[in-house]
């Protein structure tokens, strides 16, 4: 087989959101260009189409719909967005047609569709993990703040549920994810005292909320999830980010070999620090390609939607977030770690 090999990308691209699906594109990119470096598979050269969705679910499910139609795509990357990627999965599903992600982390998108492969951090797992954290710490009054969608809908209630089981959840107060100023809100959070805050949302509300609650004398133990590890936390809250936490499974100053390496070549091709997103995105292209390429080995070179299914359904890739497998659901099951701003930049968080 010499011909290209397609892939597909349906991610915000722009606005908002845009900051998950440009880090997603150029982590395929990075992997893309070193696995075509390296002959590509059974000497196809992977080829990326990206699909620009804007964060709209209905955009989302155009470019999902272009892709199923397109026979010479075997696989595609899905939305960061859950309510993105649960307007695509049937669209994806009913075509056969894999579809990966690394975020949309939602509990309700689990059984949307049979090719659906997540390699996200799971609002299922991410929630209690916060919650076992902030408890670990010895912290027993919380406040959890979450945007009116379903991504923040789905983390609160996992937090709130295992916070609650030996702590008290003073509040949870939800807000539009296109909020700007949370005065009130905080005013309402000042007058609790919480001891730690939970926040549910993503990376610029999440920015803006840890720059207003600081600003407003709110001293409580701040933890976010995976998009609260990003750049854009710091450039926007600036020294209200000192000592903020967040959950993951990557961080760039980690000394290991692999991801020193990865965070180089990352550096050096987009002149900036690569964040959880982009070596997810990283990670899952390799887990691509060696899922095709194995499917193709035991089908005389070639490759079709279902065969790359079966592929991606028996990975063990040991990659730089760690090593990939799949459960029966399509699901990455793992632990994750947690992350801290110090000195203006994120380290592990070592108690």
């Amino acid at each position: 087989m010499n011909t290209d090999s397609k892939i597909g990308l349906v991610a915000p691209l722009s606005g908002n959101n845009a900051t998950y699906g440009v880090k997603q594109e150029n982590g395929y990119r990075l992997a893309m260009d070193e696995i075509n470096a390296n002959g590509g598979i059974y000497g196809a050269q992977l080829v990326l189409e990206s699909y620009d969705d804007a964060g709209d679910p209905a955009t989302a499910a155009s470019g999902t719909q272009k892709f199923a139609d397109d026979d010479e795509v075997m696989v595609m990357g899905g939305c960061c967005l859950t309510s993105c990627t649960a307007a695509m999965l049937p669209i994806s599903g009913d075509a056969g047609l894999p579809e990966m992600v690394v975020s949309s982390s939602a509990a309700s998108l689990l059984g949307l569709s049979d090719y659906f492969f997540r390699m996200a951090v799971q609002d299922a797992q991410v929630g209690p993990n916060i919650a076992r954290n902030f408890k670990n710490m010895g912290y027993t009054k919380a406040v959890a703040l979450y945007p009116n969608n379903d991504y923040g809908i789905g983390l609160k209630e996992s937090f709130v549920e295992e916070f609650s089981n030996g702590g008290e959840v003073l509040d949870a107060i939800e807000y539009q994810a296109t909020d700007q100023d949370f005065s009130a809100i905080l005013t309402n959070v000042k007058s609790m005292n919480p001891e730690c805050l939970a926040l549910c949302g993503t990376t610029t509300d999440s920015a803006l909320l840890i720059k207003q609650a600081r600003q407003m004398g709110i001293e409580a133990v701040i933890m976010g999830p995976p998009g609260v590890y990003n750049q854009n936390i710091i450039d926007i809250a600036g020294s209200a980010s000192e000592g903020i936490l967040a959950v993951g499974a990557f961080v760039a100053n980690d000394p290991d070999e692999r991801v020193q390496q990865f965070v180089a070549s990352y550096k050096a091709k987009y002149n900036e620090v690569p964040d959880h997103f982009a070596a997810l995105a990283y990670d899952q292209m390799y887990v691509i390609a060696e899922a095709a390429a194995r499917a193709m080995e035991a089908n005389d070179g070639e490759l079709t939607r279902a065969t790359m299914a079966e592929g991606l359904r028996a990975s063990n890739y040991d990659g730089i977030t760690g090593t990939v497998t799949f459960n029966e659901d399509g699901e990455w099951i793992r632990d994750y770690l947690v992350l801290t701003v110090k000195d203006g930049e994120y380290v592990r968080y070592e108690g």
